[in-house]
């Protein structure tokens, strides 16, 4: 796995397209990277839909990898929320799986899918969790296949991931942090 770079662009763009982020994407696209860049190249609001999910995980004792354990109403008013606060505020950055799908009829939104090679993906997970290949592979399949059973009967449809839904789609598999930051940064 590539070491994040810490070179950033400091620059604000003085004529910005978009004020508003949504970064989505599957499970170790680079999603919480491109997050923590863009905040730290904008000093913008943030608001990160996993970080809320995690938090309230460790808070209840459950799993990110049961879906099923999560409560569908809080799921939603999750969801809602971090719709809403992206919507109501100016230069804000938002992370997480719903959060471009939950903003797709926004036109001032800059809506980013993040993707990439699931072998690429799997030895992400692989690393950051200090797993086998095998186990790695298999929990990041459960985890997904368990949240997109979820998900798509709370919102009756599927399409979460779909390009067609995105302004800006960038395949990290060989890119680095710092190139898909820039990719951003030009894009705004």
């Amino acid at each position: 796995m590539e070491k994040y770079s810490t070179a950033l662009a400091t620059e604000e763009p003085h004529e910005m397209k978009y004020r508003k982020i949504t970064i989505s994407g599957k499970i170790c696209t680079g999603k919480s990277t491109l997050f923590k860049d863009l905040r730290k190249t904008l000093h913008w609001t943030t608001i990160s839909t996993s970080q809320i999910f995690r938090a309230r995980a460790r808070k209840n004792s459950l799993s990110l990898e049961k879906a099923d354990e999560q409560d569908d109403v809080l799921t939603q008013q999750i969801d809602h929320q971090v719709r809403d606060t992206v919507l109501a505020t100016e230069k804000i950055i938002a992370e997480g799986w719903m959060t471009g799908i939950m903003t797709v009829t926004h036109h001032e939104v800059l809506r980013i899918l993040l993707t990439s090679d699931d072998q690429k993906r799997v030895e992400r997970f692989m690393e950051r969790e200090g797993v086998s290949f095998e186990e790695a592979e298999k929990r990041v399949k459960d985890r997904e296949t368990l949240w997109i059973e979820k998900v798509t009967v709370i919102y009756n449809r599927s399409d979460f991931f779909d390009p067609k839904h995105y302004n800006l789609v960038i395949d990290t598999t060989n890119a680095t942090p710092l190139e898909v930051l820039n990719e951003v940064l030009q894009y705004i």
